[in-house]
């Protein structure tokens, strides 16, 4: 999925600005280290900084990975604080344009799906019953979504290209910055909306079972209602294929839309090592 450009100024630009031991500085004093002497020598000549490099977001799995391309751009990315501080404003567009334009691709890509795959024994869907991806409904599927009204046509009609940037602009200001929100007033579920307009962030905070990674896909194409009437073509966008179980028992899967396997070995946790509500939480292992 990434291709083989890299963008070394830029990954450093960000790397300058990445934040470490709980600051802007980029800089950690060790007790023990001092000038002249390698750290941790026990020299009293005084303070040696040592520098620590930030390589990757660990607030929500999977954004910048589905989102950007460019491995420059999301090794910058990884290295830069949340909100991006300090990094140019050209190159902040740049990745911001990237992901935007996978955002509009998903979105097409969708809305097209919706009029062409259908549901598996029912009436073909209409822009009303078809996913709404990120909750934001297609305003025409199929090959409608082209001037051309053909599968294989080339260029986007003006309503499509509107709705395309009303979904880009929410779902980015959604899963941007990249951090963990947590309303203590909501539902503890990773995909609990929160907010007036319940578009504001995912703000359940995580626990050890929610499936992140399905339920973040799944609301990114289809809004949040994946089910198990909809056709194949249609999981295959937003499942990983892992399960927690390995039955299919939903309160032990929250959030997950893959098909659970209790054949397969490497897959799946069975009773005795679900989580548990005390420390360590994780369950016993294997």
């Amino acid at each position: 999925m990434k291709t083989n450009a890299t963008f070394a100024a830029f990954a450093l630009v960000l790397s300058i600005g990445a934040a470490a031991c709980g600051d802007d500085s980029g800089t950690c004093a060790t007790p023990d280290a001092h000038p002249g002497s390698d750290a941790g020598s026990g020299s009293d000549a005084g303070p040696n900084p040592v520098t620590y490099k930030q390589i990757e977001h660990l607030g929500r799995p999977g954004i910048a990975e589905a989102l950007l391309l460019t491995n420059g751009y999301l090794d910058g990315y990884n290295s830069t604080a949340p909100l991006f501080t300090g990094v140019p404003t050209a190159t902040l567009n740049a990745v911001v344009g990237e992901a935007k334009t996978v955002l509009h691709a998903a979105y097409y890509g969708v809305c097209l799906l919706n009029g062409v795959v259908g549901t598996a024994g029912t009436p073909a869907l209409t822009p009303a019953t078809g996913f709404s991806p990120g909750g934001v409904q297609c305003p025409a599927i199929g090959p409608a979504i082209f001037t051309e009204n053909a599968v294989s046509g080339t260029h986007i009609t003006q309503a499509m290209k509107d709705a395309g940037d009303t979904y880009a602009n929410a779902v980015f200001g959604l899963f941007e910055p990249d951090v963990l929100r947590i309303d203590t007033g909501v539902a503890s579920e990773y995909f609990t909306l929160c907010g007036a307009t319940g578009k504001t962030g995912l703000c359940g905070g995580r626990v050890l079972a929610d499936d992140v990674i399905d339920e973040t896909f799944n609301f990114l194409f289809s809004g949040g209602v994946v089910t198990g009437a909809f056709p194949a073509q249609f999981r295959a966008l937003v499942s990983d294929g892992v399960t927690y179980t390995k039955t299919a028992v939903a309160a032990d899967n929250p959030g997950s839309t893959s098909v659970t396997d209790p054949t397969n070995s490497q897959q799946g946790r069975d009773g005795l090592h679900l989580a548990q509500p005390t420390f360590p939480y994780s369950g016993a292992p294997y």
